[in-house]
Order: C-alpha cells, then sequence, then structure tokens
C-alpha cells in the first residue's frame, strides 16, 4: 500500500485496518523490498502524483521516469496495480498534459481501477482511455467513532454564543478550497447570530494576505494552525453546518466526516459529492450561479431543525461501512 497512513486523514488506517481483520496482508510500500514482491501480490497506490511529481523540472524527470520504470516492473513479475482514484486531477498541477500523459500510463499499468462515484469513471475513460472493464466503484467509507471527542468545549474557546448559528470550515486551506468565497458568502448573510469558523493550515500556494482583508465581521473566528486529531470531532460538533466551497474536488473526506458525526453540508454539487450528499443530510449548489453560496448557508440555517432528523445519515453511514468496503477491495485483488 502507498501510502499506508496519511496525516490528518483516517482513511488510509480505516482501509488498512479493515483489510487487516479479514487476514489481508497490508505492508507499507518501500522500494528496498521489492525483491520480496511476488507474482500475485498487489501493489494498491492512492495519490499517485506525489510519486511522479518533484518540486523541480530535474526533480519531476527523477520521480516520473522512476515511476514509470517501477510500473513496468511489476508488470514484468506479475504483481497487480490497482489504483484508488480520489482526485481525477491531482490538485497541485491540475489539468495539464503531464499529468494526462502520466496518469494514461498508470491507467495503462493497472489492472484494476478503483473510483468512488460513476462520474469519476466517466472521466477516467474520456480523459485517460481506462477501459470500462478495469474500472469498479467502491464508496468512501464513514469516519463514525473514528474521531472520538476529547472534551473541548470549541465555542468556549474562540468566545461563540451558545445560541448562535456557527459554519464550520475545517481542514487544509488551499486556494481550489474557496475559502476566500466563503468568507464573502458569510458577509453577505448580515446575520449577527451567526459566526463563521475557519480551522485548517494553510498551503504554501495559499494568499493568506489577500484572505486577511476578507475578514470583515468579529463573528468570522479564524485558526491557521493544524488540528489535532483528537480534537477533529469537537470542532464538528460545534458547528451547526459544515461549509465546503470547493472550486474543484472528486470527492470529500470532511464531507463525509461531517455526515459521521450528523452535521448537514453546504458544498457545491461537483465532482461526486452529490453521490454522498443527499437532500435530507445537505444543500448543493450551482457553483456557477452568483450568489449561490449566500443562499445556500440561508436555507441550511432557515431549515435547522429538518437537518437535526438523524435517521437519513445512519442510513447514508450504512451504505459506507468499513466491512463492505474491505469485502468489495478484496474482490478487486482477487480478480
Amino acid at each position: 500500500m502507498l501510502p499506508i497512513k496519511l496525516e490528518g486523514n483516517k482513511y488510509m488506517e480505516l482501509l488498512v485496518d479493515s483489510l487487516q481483520s479479514s487476514n489481508i496482508s497490508i505492508k507499507a510500500f518501500n522500494k528496498k523490498r521489492l525483491h520480496l514482491m511476488r507474482r500475485g501480490d498487489v501493489f494498491h497506490v492512492h495519490w499517485p502524483s506525489f510519486s511522479y511529481t518533484g518540486s523541480s523540472f530535474l526533480g519531476t524527470l527523477f520521480k516520473s521516469v522512476t515511476f514509470l520504470l517501477l510500473l513496468l516492473f511489476f508488470r514484468w513479475r506479475g504483481i497487480k496495480i490497482v489504483w484508488t482514484v480520489h482526485n481525477v486531477w491531482p490538485h497541485k498541477g491540475g489539468v495539464s498534459l503531464f499529468n494526462r500523459i502520466m496518469r494514461t500510463m498508470l491507467c495503462s499499468f493497472s489492472t484494476s481501477l478503483i473510483v468512488m462515484g460513476d462520474s469519476a469513471k466517466q472521466e477516467l475513460i474520456r480523459n485517460f482511455k481506462a477501459k470500462e472493464r478495469q474500472i469498479y466503484f467502491i464508496p468512501h467509507g464513514h469516519y463514525k467513532d473514528a474521531y472520538p471527542t476529547s472534551g473541548l468545549n470549541v465555542r468556549e474557546r474562540y468566545g461563540i454564543p451558545d445560541n448562535a448559528y456557527v459554519f464550520t470550515f475545517l481542514g487544509r486551506i488551499a486556494p481550489y478550497k474557496g475559502v476566500e468565497q466563503l468568507l464573502a458568502s458569510f458577509n453577505e448573510l448580515r446575520d449577527e447570530q451567526a459566526h463563521l469558523l475557519i480551522a485548517g493550515k494553510p498551503s504554501e500556494e495559499f494568499n493568506l494576505d489577500l484572505f486577511k482583508k476578507g475578514i470583515q465581521s468579529c463573528n468570522v473566528h479564524v485558526s491557521l494552525n493544524y488540528v489535532k486529531d483528537e480534537e477533529i470531532a469537537d470542532y464538528i460538533r460545534c458547528a451547526d453546518c459544515v461549509v465546503l466551497p470547493y472550486q474543484n474536488i472528486t470527492t470529500s473526506g470532511t464531507a463525509i466526516l461531517a455526515l459521521s458525526c450528523t452535521t448537514p453540508v453546504v458544498a457545491p454539487n461537483i465532482g461526486l459529492l452529490s453521490d454522498y450528499l443527499t437532500p435530507e443530510t445537505s444543500v448543493l449548489y450551482d457553483p456557477l450561479e452568483a450568489g449561490a453560496l449566500t443562499r445556500s448557508m440561508r436555507e441550511v440555517r432557515a431549515k435547522k431543525s429538518f437537518f437535526q432528523n438523524a435517521e437519513p445519515y445512519r442510513l447514508k453511514l450504512e451504505e459506507l461501512n468499513w466491512q463492505r468496503i474491505s469485502k468489495l477491495t478484496q474482490e478487486v485483488y482477487s480478480r
């Protein structure tokens, strides 16, 4: 498995644990142990762009050639290659000729491709010449009980009244996540009883100065630090709604985390979000429509009691249980 663990996201840990509980042997990929890999073993890669993209032109050239040689070696040794497509295009670099070539090569070498929704399947076929017969659907698993509460009173930490309505953005703050738009939309609400909490570490590409200029209300609370695993559930449960104004996304672990904590979501109707976010648990909007995010935030606020019904969240989480995902993943390995 590459990677076998991911900082700030328990998806990999939950996937590996679910497979190991079924007596599947999972090891962290290590090039030094290539000689131990045998025919019928599986190389399962997630987020492959980190394996073929460097910090410079020469670094990228070296890593991409090494990655392709690695794939060739696996095919020669009869080792299966499985790619779970979390993002059709990588967040860094996005749609480019280089990424198209590398991902097309990866699809051609792969035994199987795992997608988390049908639209991703169609994009793989259209963009990277993937074959329909090699693509399998396995949903993103839930995070129920993955992040236990620590007892932290998040509202008290930021001075937010108990009776206030709290919109929350949680996660790494990157340009494609639309946080500046979220600030602008919150300002347009002009609701003194509403508060906005933004918590997460900014990426290197994020324009922090421009972001700070958008803060026009004392009801906006910002923490530009990495949110500890033991506090994530407290941040989500502090929220009346999680707002994810992404400009580009395939699927969202944060959206599924919100569902896992019975918290409604406001998000654009892009990628695979509509496969996971139902009208009973969320408000999806057209990102190309002017004012759509502001209207959606008003709507979810007005329907607060409607979104407090726990049953729709429970039904969705049943579809995303890890026992089922483990079984489906093992079926892909054994084909």
